[in-house]
């Protein structure tokens, strides 16, 4: 059944087009990932969609009584006092107006004057008997049970259910609104980037609830492994375009290189042909000159020139503006981090046990765990930044470190990125700009406050001062948190070119399948645990 219809959709802000002419459908049960470079107007679909924002022109028709769950970034302020088990439970108004009316029912039968009634007695019982069904059909007699399940399934441990909202971090309230999206069980799901706060575990139990979905769900993500899981079907945004792509994120990458192959190859014959037309063109004007009887012939070639023009396919484009990254510094020795009964204890918890480990030269080594489980504290104890509880922590000869932080903390929001990277490497005004250009920052960008760029922008200035330092031991917090797919890549390229050390947090599957080459994973029992070989070992072994 269809639920959205997109019918010459066009949307624009401040007279500059987002989408053109678009037309789209989605119909029930789908599994659909949502793609495109940052800008490209991901989250404005989404936002039409559910009626948040109307289009310029063109029409948008809805299934009637479609009911549409959105993933918002923000908790309600009333709900910042009531339990994470409270605002959950009460996600869906239709459920709480469903148990409203059935307690109302249950009161009205149980009443004298209405069981001296028949006729009225037997009305409210099939009201009752209508309402029943419809609760019973939303999940309404297993809420506790399902509002467990979620919770847990996303990183809450029971411990933490009764705790009031506010007591929570930004990243987790997000998570909230998710777990009360998932248990509003609407016909439309839209999530927009709902796993940027999940570990590893809970993205893979986020993948099984989308697959198993009983309504039709539409994601946008940056992580691949999680399209390639739950996804059948991807919806691309370019250049104000959409084009659909059954299958998976990976089906999507091999069939849209077909699709370029192709359109080369007829961008290739066309423009051949219309080569040879205009050679025929200009000699018949030529001939004309001199006998006025090929002047029509060559109007007439003019005129075929310039229709085959028309209809010809543009030139593809296989590579868009991406960040340009070159990470490369002199050679350390050969142990670069030497770690020993190394050991973290905050608050009276011990976070880590004491352990020891050796990080050799060219080594790329990715450290997983459940969120909680100290994963940017070991890294940051591990370089020194924060004191261990016990041990010691010994940096290799000539090894300089390089380090990018998931809070982005360690830029400085007042400054401009141009004064930042001139404080970084003597560079001249000119040298700067065209430097940060390579990170796709305009000239207006680099003389605003980093404070005001986005989480993507900041992200790619953090690349920038790697780059700048000459590092050969990078130690990365979540470097893909904000990133899009295609910057992404060129993170991956450029780490894979890389002849020092990396270590680094991650929760993206495919990045650490494509960079790691040793896996340490903290342990809920604080233990940490060396597996060689790339996520997909790690996991195959775990789960063994």
């Amino acid at each position: 059944m269809l639920l959205v219809n997109f019918s010459r959709v066009r949307k624009d802000y401040g007279g500059n087009p987002v989408f053109r002419d678009i037309d789209l459908e989605i119909v029930e049960r789908e599994r659909i990932g949502l793609v495109g470079e940052n800008g490209s107007g991901k989250s404005t679909l989404f936002k039409l969609l559910c009626g948040r924002e109307d289009p310029t022109s063109g029409t948008i028709s809805r299934k009637r009584n479609l009911t549409i769950g959105y993933l918002q970034q923000e908790i309600d302020e009333a709900q910042l006092e009531q339990s994470v088990f409270d605002v959950v439970a009460t996600s869906s108004p239709e459920l709480q107006t469903l148990s409203t009316k059935m307690k109302r029912l249950e009161a009205q039968m149980s009443s004298v004057e209405i069981m001296d009634d028949p006729e009225r007695m037997e009305r409210i019982l099939s009201d009752y008997s209508v309402t029943q069904e419809r609760y019973d059909a939303l999940g309404g007699y297993t809420i506790e049970h399902r509002v467990e399940g979620v919770l847990c399934g996303l990183g809450f441990p029971l411990s933490e259910h009764k705790l009031p909202v506010k007591s929570f971090s930004g990243g987790e309230k997000k998570l909230i609104n998710l777990a009360r999206i998932l248990l509003q069980m609407p016909d439309l799901l839209l999530l927009d980037e709902p796993d940027n706060h999940l570990d590893l575990h809970a993205k893979a139990w986020l993948e099984q609830y989308i697959r198993d979905y009983p309504g039709t769900v539409l994601i946008i993500s940056h992580d691949r492994h999680l399209l390639d899981r739950s996804v059948n079907k991807i919806y691309e945004l370019e250049d104000g375009e959409i084009s659909v792509f059954a299958g998976n994120y990976s089906a999507y990458v091999a069939e849209r290189e077909r699709q370029l192959q192709r359109l080369q190859e007829q961008y290739t014959v066309e423009q051949k042909e219309i080569r040879r037309l205009k050679h025929s063109m200009h000699r018949l004007k030529e001939w004309a000159k001199m006998n006025p009887k090929f002047a029509g012939r060559a109007e007439y070639m003019a005129k075929r020139v310039e229709k085959l023009k028309q209809e010809a396919v543009d030139k593809p484009i296989f590579e868009r503006d991406r960040i340009k990254v070159d990470l490369n510094g002199e050679r350390s020795g050969k142990r670069v981090l030497e770690v020993k009964q190394l050991s973290k204890e905050i608050g009276g918890r011990l976070l880590v046990k004491p352990f020891d480990f050796t990080v050799l030269y060219g080594e790329r080594i990715g450290i997983v765990g459940h969120n909680g489980a100290g994963k940017t504290t070991l890294l940051k104890t591990m370089m020194d930044l924060l004191p261990a509880t016990t041990g010691t922590v010994k940096i290799g000869a000539s090894v300089v470190t390089g380090y990018y932080s998931q809070e982005q903390e360690t830029l400085p929001f007042e400054s401009t990125p141009l004064d930042f990277v001139r404080r970084l490497k003597k560079l001249t005004e000119g040298q700067a700009i065209a430097f940060l250009s390579r990170f796709l920052l305009s000239v207006e960008e680099v003389r605003t406050p980093i404070g005001n760029l986005s989480g993507g922008q900041k992200s790619r200035l953090q690349i920038a001062r790697l780059m700048l330092q000459e590092a050969n031991f990078l130690l990365l917090d979540e470097p893909t948190n904000n990133l899009d797919i295609a910057s992404t890549e060129v993170l991956e390229e450029a780490l894979l070119d890389f002849e020092g050390t990396v270590l680094m947090v991650s929760h993206d599957r495919y990045f650490l399948d494509n960079i790691a080459t040793k896996i340490l994973e903290i342990g809920l029992d604080g233990q940490v645990r060396a597996y060689p070989g790339n996520y997909s070992y790690y996991a195959e072994k775990r789960a063994g």
